[in-house]
C-alpha cells in the first residue's frame, strides 16, 4: 500500500516535536479530524476566508476576555470546516472559556492549548513543508500507478487485476458494479455482508450521513457516453486525495479494459450472426434455440421475441466503410446496455440493409411496448450529434412472439411494417400490431388488387373529381367517417346543407343509392383508405 498522504489527522500532528508541550481537548473522533493545511488567524470573522480541514493557529488577541466573541469565532470554524483550533495562553487569553470546550466537545471539534510562548511560524513552516514535499511524492506514486495500470491493460489480465491493484495502492475497500452482472468486492467480503453493500448503494444509504459520505468515493464507468459500470472506494477514515485520485485513474483505466473486452466480445458476436440469421429463417429446433440462449444468459427467463428492423439502405452511401463497421460495432455494445436496463437481452446484427434487432424479453409483455419503445428513443439520442446515424431512420417491430422457433413470423411482420412506412411515410406507432387496416391494404397492394378495388367503388368519383375539378371525394371522405351525420359534415366542409345535399345527390348518382349500406359503405372506405395510401391524405 501506498503511504502517501497529503493530509494529517489532529492526532499526528501532536505527536510531532513542536506540538510535545501542548494539551489536547479533544475526543478520538477529533483527533481522527484530517488536516490539510495550518493557518494563522486572529480576526474573528471568519466569514469565507476558509476552504476547509485547516489547523487554526491563534493567540485569543480577537476576543480577548469576551466569552461571547469567542464562542462566536469557535462557531465560524466548525461551520467553515476548519479541523481545529491551537490557542497561545498567556498575554491574551488566560485560560480557554469552560463554554467554548463545551461547544467543542458538543461537535467533536479538537482544541489545542499552548501553555508556554511557542513560534506560530515555526509550526506553519514544519507542517507546510510536508504537506508540499507529500505532494510532490504524491505526483511520482501516481504516476507509478499509471504505469503499472497500462501495464496491466496491456498484459490482458482483465478487470480483477486493475480493482486488487487499486486496492493495494489506496489500502481501502474496493466495490466493483457492472451493470447486469454480479459485483466484486476487493477484499472479499462475506456474502452477507457483500449483500448489505449492494443495498446501501443502490437505494442511496451509503451518503445519508455526512461522514460517511466522506468515506466513500464513486466514479461511473462511462464508455461512449454511456454508463457501464459503478466503481466504489470505501476507507476507514474519510479518504485522501491521493486515494481519490488513485481511484480517478482507476476508473479510467477499468473503463478503457471493459471498451476493450466488449470490443472483443461484440466482434466475436459479430461473426456468430450466421446462427442468428438460420434463426430468423426458421432452421433452428426449439432445443437448439434454448442452448444457445443459455449459453449467453443462463439464468435468462424468458417472456416473448420480437424482431425490430432499422432501414439502413440509402442510394449514396454504401457498407464499405470500415470505420462505419466498426461503429456499429460500438453502438451495439451501448445498445445492450440500454436494453438491459428495460429487461431486454439484445442479439443485433446486419442484414441485408437492415440492422436487425432480437430483441428477447424477460419481462412482462404487457410493459413490452413501452419498455422498448423508451429503449429505442434513448439509443436514438445517442446519436443525435453523430454524422452517421443507425437508428434513426424508418424502423418496423414485428410480432410479439411467445414461442422462440417462431421468431421468423416476428422477422417478416417487421419487414411487412418496414415497407408500409416506405409506402406511407412514418406511422406514430412502428409496431406490427398497430397497422390495422394498413395490413389488409399492403395484402391487397402486394396481390395487386389496389388499381381494381379503389376502380369498383370510388373510379366514377375519382374520374368526376378530375373532370368537373369537384370535391365530391373528399366530401365522401369526410361523411363516411362523420358516421353519415349531414349536420357534422356540413360543418366540417364549411359549406351550406343545401350544398351537401347536392353533392350526396351526385355520390348517389355515381354510386348507386344504396352506397351507406354497412357491407359497401364499408368496402367504399377500404377503398378510401386504399387511395389515400397509393396517393397521400385526401384534401
Amino acid at each position: 500500500m501506498v503511504k502517501t498522504v497529503l493530509q494529517l489527522t489532529v492526532k499526528e500532528i501532536l505527536e510531532r516535536p513542536l506540538f510535545q508541550k501542548a494539551e489536547a481537548f479533544a475526543s478520538e473522533e477529533a483527533l481522527n479530524r484530517i488536516v490539510k493545511w495550518v493557518h494563522i488567524m486572529e480576526v474573528t470573522q471568519v466569514g469565507h476566508l476558509l476552504n476547509g480541514h485547516e489547523l487554526i493557529l491563534c493567540t485569543g488577541i480577537g476576543w480577548h476576555d469576551d466569552e461571547a466573541l469567542s464562542l462566536l469565532f469557535l462557531q465560524q470554524l466548525i461551520d467553515s470546516g476548519a479541523s481545529g483550533l491551537c490557542i497561545e495562553l498567556g498575554l491574551y487569553t488566560k485560560q480557554p472559556f469552560d463554554k467554548m470546550k463545551e461547544l467543542a466537545k458538543r461537535e467533536s471539534f479538537p482544541l489545542i492549548f499552548f501553555h508556554e510562548e511557542v513560534r506560530y511560524i515555526d509550526i506553519t513552516q514544519d507542517l507546510h513543508a510536508h504537506f508540499i514535499h507529500q505532494h510532490h511524492r504524491m505526483v511520482s506514486e501516481l504516476e507509478i500507478l499509471s504505469t503499472e495500470l497500462n501495464q496491466l491493460l496491456l498484459s490482458g489480465k482483465g478487470m480483477m487485476s486493475l480493482l486488487r491493484l487499486l486496492h493495494q495502492t489506496t489500502g481501502a475497500q474496493v466495490a466493483f458494479f457492472p451493470l447486469g452482472a454480479e459485483p466484486h468486492f476487493i477484499p472479499h467480503m462475506p456474502r452477507a455482508k457483500a449483500d448489505s453493500f449492494y443495498e446501501q448503494w443502490i437505494y442511496g444509504k451509503m451518503f445519508a450521513e455526512p461522514q460517511q459520505k466522506r468515506m466513500i468515493a464513486h466514479r461511473p464507468i462511462l464508455a461512449l457516453d454511456h454508463l457501464f459500470a459503478d466503481l466504489l472506494l470505501q476507507g476507514k477514515l474519510e479518504l485522501s486525495e491521493f486515494q481519490i485520485l488513485a481511484l480517478d485513474r482507476a476508473a479510467t483505466a477499468i473503463a478503457q479494459e471493459m471498451m476493450r473486452t466488449k470490443y472483443m466480445e461484440e466482434r466475436r458476436r459479430h461473426k456468430e450472426d450466421l446462427w442468428s440469421v438460420d434463426w430468423l429463417s426458421g432452421k433452428h429446433s426449439a432445443n437448439e434455440v434454448q442452448d444457445y440462449i443459455r449459453s449467453l444468459r443462463p439464468a435468462a427467463k424468458l417472456t416473448g421475441v420480437t424482431v425490430c428492423l432499422f432501414d439502413f439502405s440509402n442510394p449514396s452511401k454504401t457498407w464499405t466503410n470500415k470505420d462505419d463497421d466498426n461503429l456499429l460495432i460500438q453502438k451495439n455494445m451501448v445498445a445492450r446496455a440500454i436494453f438491459e436496463g428495460e429487461g431486454l437481452l439484445l442479439l443485433p446484427l446486419l442484414l441485408h440493409e437492415h440492422i436487425v434487432f432480437i430483441v428477447l424479453d424477460q419481462l412482462s409483455a404487457i410493459t413490452f411496448k413501452e419498455r422498448l419503445m423508451r429503449a429505442i428513443q434513448r439509443l436514438q439520442k445517442t446519436e443525435q450529434q453523430h454524422e452517421t446515424s443507425f437508428f434513426s431512420s424508418h424502423m418496423g417491430i414485428g410480432s410479439y412472439i411467445k414461442q422462440l422457433t417462431n421468431v421468423q413470423e416476428s422477422y417478416e411482420t417487421a419487414k411487412e411494417t418496414l415497407a408500409i412506412q416506405k409506402d406511407i411515410g412514418p406511422l406514430p406507432s412502428p409496431f406490427y400490431g398497430d397497422l390495422h387496416l394498413h395490413k389488409i391494404i399492403y395484402t391487397l397492394k402486394k396481390a395487386d388488387a389496389l388499381p381494381a378495388l379503389m376502380e369498383e367503388y370510388i373510379g366514377p368519383v375519382v374520374a368526376s373529381d378530375q373532370e368537373k375539378n369537384g370535391h365530391l371525394l373528399q366530401t365522401l371522405n369526410v361523411y363516411l367517417k362523420l358516421s353519415g351525420s349531414k349536420h357534422e359534415t356540413a360543418k366540417a366542409l364549411f359549406i351550406a346543407r343545401q350544398t351537401l345535399y347536392h353533392r350526396l345527390d351526385k355520390l348517389a348518382a355515381l354510386l348507386g343509392d344504396h352506397f351507406m349500406e354497412q357491407d359497401k359503405r364499408l368496402t367504399i372506405e377500404l377503398a378510401l383508405r386504399a387511395y389515400e395510401y397509393v396517393h397521400g391524405p385526401i384534401d
